[in-house]
């Protein structure tokens, strides 16, 4: 079976016995009982960083996995092109098991200024004041050797960046780190584990909010950390069972649900995204547009060459409007709804100022933008309400 559509499809899919049933069942047991003495694992620390090649390897307590959480683990990382998943309550809490378990005091770190800004908030916050020192780097960056310092440890990239979506050349970015052995993490959220394959451009270690696409459709908060060898696996998943970051099988029950319908989803969602780029190209009052798959898009030749499409993310920037008139145009929405998060059925709004937050480059963004996200909605009727709310401002 070689279609990704049919192996997401397929997902669910659980043993039970001889059989199997088609929905992953939530296995909520924290006390696991052993039939003797000689079965019972052993209490160690390295008993917190194994994870098991089948739903049952290595079930011995709840609180650092079950079936359900290990089905459902090595079910993203299969989507990924990975091997291994540890799982984590959030995207936001896979990063920082991620980045505490690389760094430590002493260290550098490089971070590209198009990171989310939550990813900035806690790099600045957490990071920087524990001594670990860190540089910002432009999205457009190739090279990164003038860059480097003895002490680099980790590159961190998240490509499309966030709210403007610039496209790095992730390719480059990772021969250059690994030649002078410094650890790749990409936060490929933004792909949802069908746009780009980190692992086929040399990415070390993929970071993904299970809480967009993969998931949102089931109101879950989830993330997971993504690696093909079993040394970096180990140290994440040691990572996360060590700050008590423990998922609950309801939620990976919940997100398999979700995740069998992704590529359905994304097909759909791509369409409707062609369909509303489309209608806005010469808007008046729209500057710019921005989406990867734009020709004038930031990085659209490396987007073009490396990746398998687009989500449904699209911002505009607007020609010279103030804040409070975007905010009347956003609330005479019908069809979008006004909130944050992205990935789900709904279609949403979010407001932002251009270049907010970064430090070392500048978006072709000004003033007050508009993020849309693209539902699950017959793209006409998203269409027509987009248009008359930006229609009169």
């Amino acid at each position: 079976m070689t279609n990704k559509t049919t192996r997401t499809a397929q997902i669910g899919t659980f043993p039970v016995g001889r059989v199997e049933v088609p929905v992953l069942p939530a296995i909520t047991a924290t006390t696991v009982l052993f039939p003797d003495t000689a079965s019972l694992a052993p209490i160690d620390p390295d008993s917190l960083r194994h994870s098991g090649r089948g739903p049952y390897e290595n079930f011995y307590y709840g609180g650092v996995g079950t079936p359900t959480t290990e089905a459902f683990g090595q079910a993203v990382a299969a989507l990924e092109g990975g091997s291994f998943a540890a799982l984590a309550p959030s995207g936001q809490s896979a990063l920082v098991a991620t980045l505490s378990a690389l760094l430590k005091q002493g260290d550098h770190v490089l971070i590209v200024d198009t990171v989310t800004y939550t990813t900035r908030w806690y790099i600045d916050q957490c990071l920087a004041t524990a001594g670990v020192a860190v540089t910002y780097y432009p999205p457009d960056v190739s090279d990164l050797e003038p860059l480097l310092r003895p002490n680099t440890r980790v590159v961190f990239m998240e490509s499309p960046g966030s709210m403007t979506f610039e496209v790095q050349d992730v390719a480059a970015l990772c021969q250059t780190a690994a030649r002078h052995g410094i650890v790749t993490v990409l936060d490929n959220t933004w792909a949802a584990s069908r746009c780009f394959q980190p692992f086929a451009h040399g990415v070390d270690i993929s970071v993904l909010s299970l809480t967009k696409y993969h998931a949102a459709p089931a109101g879950v908060s989830l993330g997971a950390v993504v690696t093909r060898t079993e040394r970096l696996h180990a140290l994440i998943k040691n990572q996360t069972a060590l700050l008590g970051l423990h998922v609950s099988p309801d939620a990976c029950a919940r997100a398999s649900l979700a995740l069998a319908t992704l590529d359905l989803r994304l097909n759909h969602q791509e369409r409707t995204t062609r369909i509303v780029l489309e209608g806005f190209a010469g808007h008046p009052g729209i500057r710019a547009l921005f989406h990867p798959s734009l020709p004038e898009a930031p990085g659209h030749a490396v987007w073009r060459r490396d990746f398998q499409g687009a989500n449904s993310l699209v911002t505009i920037a607007f020609d010279g409007l103030d804040r409070p008139t975007v905010n009347t145009m956003v609330d005479r929405f019908r069809v979008v709804r006004i909130g944050y998060g992205w990935g789900g059925t709904l279609s949403l709004a979010t407001i932002f100022e251009a270049n907010e937050w970064r430090t070392v480059s500048r978006s072709a963004a000004r003033g007050t933008c508009l993020r849309i996200y693209l539902g699950l909605e017959d793209p006409s009727d998203i269409l027509a309400d987009l248009r008359q709310a930006l229609g009169r401002s």
